[in-house]
């Protein structure tokens, strides 16, 4: 399957440097066919791109920690429609960020539709998983 290359403008998921986790974040530099600099459209904060969090790279020591067999316990996947089965979307709760939720509680998102919580993070973020398959961290109890 080919691949497009990046272009400036475009959506991309990166490390954010200041709040600490993989976000949506907007190209703003390309060099040869790389994506060098972007900003994050939670924070607005601007940086060189990283694919991923510090530490958890394919670098030597990432190779190293994990021929050692230094694996962290990895989660069972987790998809969209097991997670609704037997739930009804009626249910839904709106999305607000001055409220509060939980894992596995169904939300109505004005923008990205039904979705469930998968993650509760930081105390005032949640990862919501979509029916497009996507994975959205949003802000809550704020």
């Amino acid at each position: 399957m080919p691949t497009t290359a990046p272009t400036i403008g475009k959506d991309i998921d990166s490390w954010c440097t200041r709040c600490k986790m993989v976000l949506a974040h907007t190209i703003e530099t390309v060099a040869n066919g790389r994506v060098t600099r972007v900003h994050c459209n939670t924070c607005g904060g601007q940086h060189a791109y990283r694919a991923s969090a510090p530490g958890t790279g394919t670098g030597s020591r990432a190779r190293a920690s994990r021929a050692n067999g230094a694996r962290a316990a990895a989660k069972p996947p987790r998809d969209y429609a097991t997670l609704l089965r037997g739930r009804d979307p009626a249910t839904a709760r709106a999305y607000a960020l001055n409220e509060r939720f939980k894992d596995g509680e169904l939300i109505k998102h004005p923008t990205f539709g039904l979705g469930v919580v998968t993650v509760l993070r930081d105390g005032n973020k949640i990862e919501v998983m979509f029916a497009d398959g996507s994975n959205k961290t949003l802000i809550h109890r704020r």
